[in-house]
């Protein structure tokens, strides 16, 4: 299937998905499903959109709006304007027409040899290996497994910059940690505290989202400073004692090694994202304790 740019109508489909799916809690919209199902009938008509999120929509009728599934499943085999397919297994049966775009993001999909699609197609990922589409379409699965290895490629390479640019301070943090790590907690636990409660001060005023935004940005990134300190300790460990690394690699092997580790660690559900909220709170503080790893003699001089 051809694979052309993302549209317009895209952006647009997708916001009234979101839209939709408030209507739902309201109103018990039978064309909008959150975790359940949704049906079109063979000699049924829907003058409005179609919204599947998590479910299994079949589409054998008209739908006069367009037809959106978001980490679930589509049989398609009716007509619609358009048809957006995201996480998800789609099938366009014999006999499937769609009027407008048709988008598949992530996932399986099947077409009929004489499914007809009228306008613009966009298909990313149907062509990727069969088991990575099939994790890809088992709905919040997949979005989980996307949104999981988003984050760790961010703060990989957030963290694969800070050790590289201040290697001897992310040491003295790491050497610091054995004996200092209960005061690194307490510390990173106030600072955290102290950070949510300023933000919600500032995002009061429109003229404070901004500085908000900024606050939370810092915090973060001084807490993958202290978090680069552990995986340092945490790789060195590793790594000599399965003899990975020797004793003079260098800290960013170390810390890129730690980093792996707690990458595999990050994908068991809630575990994984529980241990990675304590190692962020311990590093913010970590940071706090040891002043951004300054040297002792600047440390105590401050």
């Amino acid at each position: 299937m051809k694979t052309t740019r993302l549209t317009p109508a895209l952006l647009l489909i997708a916001l009234g998905a979101l839209l939709g799916s408030t209507e739902v809690r309201a109103g018990h919209n039978p064309g909008v499903g959150i975790f359940s199902d949704v049906r079109v009938g063979k000699d049924e008509v829907r003058h409005d959109d179609v919204v599947c999120i998590g479910g299994h929509a079949t589409i054998e009728g008209k739908v006069e709006g367009s037809v959106v599934v978001i980490g679930g499943k589509l049989d398609y085999s009716g007509e619609a304007k358009d048809v957006v397919t995201i996480l998800s297994r789609a099938d366009f049966r014999s006999g499937a027409t769609v009027h407008g775009d048709m988008v598949h993001i992530l996932g399986e999909m099947q077409s009929a040899p004489d499914a007809k699609f009228e306008r613009e197609q966009v298909d990313l990922g149907s062509r990727l290996p069969p088991r990575m589409q099939r994790l890809l379409s088992r709905g919040l699965i997949g979005l989980f497994v996307i949104l999981r290895l988003i984050g760790i490629i961010i703060s990989g390479l957030v963290i694969l910059l800070i050790a590289l640019l201040i290697p001897d301070r992310i040491e003295r943090m790491s050497e610091a940690l054995d004996t200092r790590w209960p005061a690194s907690f307490g510390f990173g636990l106030l600072a955290c505290f102290a950070v949510v409660i300023l933000a919600v001060g500032l995002a009061i005023t429109l003229i404070g989202i901004p500085f908000a935004i900024l606050l939370g940005l810092v915090a973060k990134l001084l807490g993958l400073v202290g978090v680069s300190g552990i995986l340092l300790l945490l790789g060195k460990r590793l790594g000599t004692e399965t003899g990975i690394l020797g004793e003079q690699s260098s800290t960013v092997w170390a810390v890129m090694l730690g980093f792996g580790v707690m990458a595999l660690v990050r994908f068991i559900p809630i575990i994984g994202e529980l241990i990675w909220l304590v190692l962020s709170i311990i590093g913010f503080g970590l940071v706090l304790v040891t002043k951004l790893g300054a040297p002792a003699a600047e440390a105590s001089a401050s």
